[in-house]
């Protein structure tokens, strides 16, 4: 009753503004409420450092649309409109227009998923690379589940279209991703690009990245009211996707691309009343009602 009576003194003392308020509620007890949505919620905007870098949008329920943008410094080097067509509650296709890493180019991606009509669950993905009306790239991805159901890899292959034969189509390049749960979180993800030699069938360079999360807590990960198709598919553009599986929040990840040295990032999360965290240490998390 001692210790109660002490908290409930603090928290009215916090109410109080004076000069010599105590700190922030959020440094205090680690939680912060700024919407306090009691309801069933879905993610509407991820911001750093003042800056935008997803926002979702809803029609009638459903996820419409998404933009991305990533920043170096205040210099825009990603930026994506993201358009989600359905076919009753199953999605029916993704279009991702806009520019894309390691390109100055801007295209539309179509992408297109194929289910397995008894289990529900997507089993390939048609992906189309278009700049303007031209058809550059034509890949397909192929998922592997384990036997608790849950994603254990996707095979992408990817071929540049021949204007001449443009539904003849050779694949030189792969993508292999592979994923490590613990329980409903993701402890690994590793991503290999490969180029092959379509004449030999000899790989000619392999680069691999590897995401490696550890140390979750047991508070309600920012994405969870984001489909897991939606997250599937966006993944095969965008590997690090796959972390958003997770139920709860990593304290820390280590990344690792080829031979480089391993970066380790250190996650400090705050967290609103209803468990859902509101920042972790880098980015911001804002939250909207979902009907």
């Amino acid at each position: 009753m001692k210790k109660f009576l002490q908290l409930f003194s603090l928290i009215i003392g916090l109410l109080i503004f004076n000069s010599c308020s105590e700190s922030d509620p959020a440094d205090v007890y680690g939680w912060d409420d700024p919407e306090d949505i009691s309801g069933p919620r879905i993610l509407k905007k991820v911001v750093t450092n003042g800056v935008d870098e997803e926002q979702y949008e809803l029609n009638q329920g459903k996820l419409f649309q998404v933009k991305r943008n990533k920043y170096d410094g205040n210099t825009a080097v990603e930026q994506q409109t993201i358009y989600v067509f359905y076919l009753g509650n199953r999605i029916s296709k993704i279009e991702v227009n806009g520019t894309y890493p390691g390109t100055t180019t801007s295209g539309r991606f179509d992408l297109t998923p194929n289910y397995n009509q008894t289990s529900g669950k997507i089993v390939s993905l048609m992906s189309d690379f278009y700049t303007g009306t031209t058809h550059k790239k034509h890949a397909i991805t192929t998922y592997v589940y384990d036997a608790d159901g849950k994603l254990a890899g996707a095979l992408t292959k990817t071929a540049t279209v021949d204007p001449s034969s443009p539904t003849n189509y050779i694949y030189p390049d792969y993508r292999k991703d592979y994923l490590k749960f613990d329980g409903n979180n993701v402890t690994e993800i590793e991503s290999i690009d490969e180029v092959v030699n379509v004449t030999t069938g000899v790989i000619e360079s392999s680069e691999s990245k590897k995401y490696v999360f550890s140390n979750y807590d047991w508070r309600m990960n920012p994405y969870t009211g984001i489909s897991d198709n939606y997250l599937m598919i966006m993944a095969t553009l965008f590997p690090e996707m796959y972390a958003h599986f997770s139920d709860n929040n990593a304290a820390k990840l280590k990344f690792t691309k080829g031979t480089d040295p391993v970066v380790e990032t250190k996650f400090t999360y705050k967290y609103d009343t209803h468990n859902y965290i509101t920042s972790n240490g880098f980015q911001k998390f804002l939250y909207q009602s979902k009907p």
